[in-house]
């Protein structure tokens, strides 16, 4: 029992050491349960329930929105065999009974400080993560199996979740942020960058906005930063597709020249995160560049400053909390 303590514990830490880099908000109640107030929600047995429990409550501004967003999060830490469509249907099942109650309940909003009258919404983040580091399947294969249709879903509830596969990568992005404010090439403050969408215009200032949950499972993800010691003002931008071809990074050029970055005269750091990303990265990115200048008519200012960006592939980290170590109490 005590060592199942200690094991949920490496998913509450690992959730704190990644998310700060992404500049999502804690707040400090956490391992908590509120209230149920829906007499339909019933346990595995057929009982009612009579609480839901609370991990913890992440929360940021979503830019466009123009809203605050509050995750009531459920930490899981599995072995590598435990991961399965059976743990994950239950785990899902608790969470959709869990933010339907949370998203009209008094008592919840009173736990975890939201003001009824601030615009906001609350959602529900499942976080899968393999403790024993041994999970090599798609976990998305597992997620697939589930039949969310059957799932106890209210109506305008928002589900996300974060398998191994996607903590990994993120702790390792943590890790590389950390590591480019150690070496001068970010400042200690930063902003994640949202350009205005042809349908969606961001709401707010430019600077001070985090990354919302959308963006940690995106193509890419853009810190935009003020000049260092060291470096100019610029763009570091974490590149988490495959990275397999040249035309898979024309598209991603054309949607820099779309969010107007290039013509910008800002450095671009590009950090190539994916595991598989091929051991000629670099000249599959040149060739990209040429075939996007050619597509362009050979314009040398564009050929110019795309000669500009910077590519490197980031190093892989993993996490090794252990669940003795984390049974020691000082």
């Amino acid at each position: 029992m005590a060592e199942t303590v200690n094991i949920g514990e490496i998913a509450a830490r690992l959730s704190k050491d990644i998310f700060k880099y992404f500049l999502w908000a804690t707040h400090p109640k956490t391992d908590d349960n509120f209230e149920c107030s829906n007499e339909k929600h019933v346990g595995d047995g057929g009982k009612p329930k009579a609480t839901h429990p609370g991990d913890v409550v992440f929360h940021y501004r979503d830019p466009y929105l123009g809203k605050m967003v509050y995750l009531h999060t459920d930490l899981k830490s599995y072995a590598e065999g435990s991961i399965t469509s059976t743990s994950l249907r239950g785990a899902f099942k608790s969470l959709c009974m869990t933010i339907d109650c949370a998203r009209c309940s008094d008592s919840w909003r009173a736990k975890y400080s939201v003001d009824e009258g601030e615009a906001h919404e609350v959602r529900g983040l499942l976080f899968v993560h393999n403790h024993d580091n041994g999970y090599d399947k798609p976990f998305y294969d597992a997620v697939d199996k589930v039949n969310l249709q059957a799932l106890p879903v209210a109506p305008g509830t928002q589900l996300h979740y974060l398998g191994p596969h996607d903590i990994q990568r993120l702790y390792s992005i943590a890790n590389d942020i950390l590591r480019l404010k150690g070496e001068g090439e970010l400042p200690t403050t930063y902003t994640f960058y949202y350009p205005d969408l042809v349908m969606t215009r961001r709401q707010g200032d430019v600077w001070d906005q985090s990354a919302t949950v959308e963006t940690l499972t995106a193509p890419y993800i853009i810190i935009k930063h003020a000049a260092t010691e060291a470096q100019s003002a610029g763009y570091v931008i974490y590149y988490n597709a495959p990275a397999a071809c040249p035309e898979e990074f024309e598209y991603f050029l054309d949607s820099l020249s779309r969010f107007q970055m290039l013509e910008s005269g800002e450095r671009i750091l590009l950090r190539v995160t994916h595991p598989d990303a091929p051991n000629d990265l670099k000249s599959v990115f040149r060739m990209a560049q040429k075939k996007y200048v050619k597509a362009w008519g050979f314009d040398p200012e564009r050929e110019a400053i795309l000669s500009q960006i910077q590519i490197e592939r980031i190093t892989s980290v993993t996490s090794t909390y252990n669940p003795g170590d984390l049974g020691w109490r000082e």
